[in-house]
């Protein structure tokens, strides 16, 4: 059986693929075979990387053909066919599904399984303005990017549901059983990612300890804008190098904190009812796809443009330049 993992984007994905690298010869033993053919860059060499955004590269960046990519991913699936193969990038998520289906054109579609976790759409949405904003790739103030991208929404609801996004997987793969799950801690084996992924696709995990690590804390908008400042100045190495360091201030920590709370319940509220069909075939038993999240009563007072913001911003700056500065 081949396991193709597509993500979504925000999911916990590198933390399984690094896992996933990291603990290869005991899972191996457990009968996990990561596939290195995608891995790898095509003229070979070097140690495989951690997911298989080559291929996605490849899609996304040239017009060449896929069947270097096809060729060696056939012939190494079929040496270890008797294991549960695994193929895995965020990026498969958001590409071009045909062309990735021509890399697994010669795998039978009985022993395909395409998978990806669900987040919910306004976690979703936060986590993705955040990743921007680190990356330093906003061009408008948080406010008018965040009306401009829910007007989009609301005209064209296909480009964030999970319904869409099932109905382009099942045409570029006819016939292949796909098999969403959700994003939700609270319902995770372990409340972990490793944990979870491995027990629904029936691998026993060995024993290394996978779901005991903390899960890494949200950073604030203020401090996502703070280090978008950084990637734009000086790079996003550099930003990216300032970001693996632990800072002990409640300004740089936060969550909710991208909606504001009327616009997260339109948000939820409104894609949820464009997936009702994906629900019912998927989570029947459960009574919504996620549950209303229960914000507190700071996080429901939360305001974008008021001083408080500004001020966290400021502050947040403060750090990330004093860390840039130290470096």
């Amino acid at each position: 059986m081949l396991w193709l993992h597509m993500g979504m984007p925000k999911t916990g994905t590198t933390a399984l693929q690094g896992y996933v690298r990291q603990n290869k010869a005991p899972l191996a033993d457990a009968g996990l075979h990561y596939i290195e053919a995608g891995r790898r860059r095509l003229e070979g060499g070097g140690r495989p990387a951690i997911s298989h955004n080559i291929i996605a590269f490849h899609i996304n960046q040239t017009n060449k053909s896929m069947d270097p990519f096809r060729a060696l991913m056939a012939a190494e699936y079929d040496v270890h066919s008797d294991k549960t193969c695994l193929v895995s990038s965020e990026m498969f998520y958001s590409c071009d599904l045909d062309r990735l289906a021509q890399v697994f054109a010669e795998i039978p579609s009985r022993a395909l399984r395409i998978t990806y976790y669900c987040r919910r759409y306004s976690d979703f949405f936060e986590a993705d303005y955040k990743q921007r904003a680190k990356n330093g790739r906003l061009d408008a103030s948080a406010s008018e990017y965040v009306r401009d991208r829910l007007a989009k929404i609301k005209a064209d609801p296909g480009v964030l549901t999970f319904s869409a996004k099932l109905a382009q997987i099942r045409q570029a793969f006819p016939g292949v059983l796909v098999m969403p799950m959700l994003y939700d801690r609270a319902q995770m084996v372990q409340g972990h990612i490793v944990d979870d992924f491995m027990s629904r696709i029936g691998l026993p995990l060995p024993e290394v300890e996978a779901g005991d690590r903390p899960s890494n804390q949200s950073q604030s908008r203020a401090a996502s804008e703070a280090f978008g400042i950084v990637s734009r100045s000086m790079g996003r190495k550099e930003s990216r190098q300032l970001r693996r360091r632990v800072v002990d201030d409640p300004v740089m920590v936060r969550r909710y904190d991208v909606l504001e709370p009327d616009e997260r319940a339109w948000l939820d509220e409104y894609l949820t009812k464009e997936d009702i069909a994906f629900k019912q075939e998927f989570f029947p038993d459960r009574p919504n796809l996620f549950e209303p999240v229960a914000l507190s009563e700071e996080d429901q007072r939360f305001r974008r443009d008021t001083p408080k913001e500004y001020d966290a911003l400021r502050r947040a700056s403060e750090i990330v330049f004093r860390m840039a500065l130290e470096d």
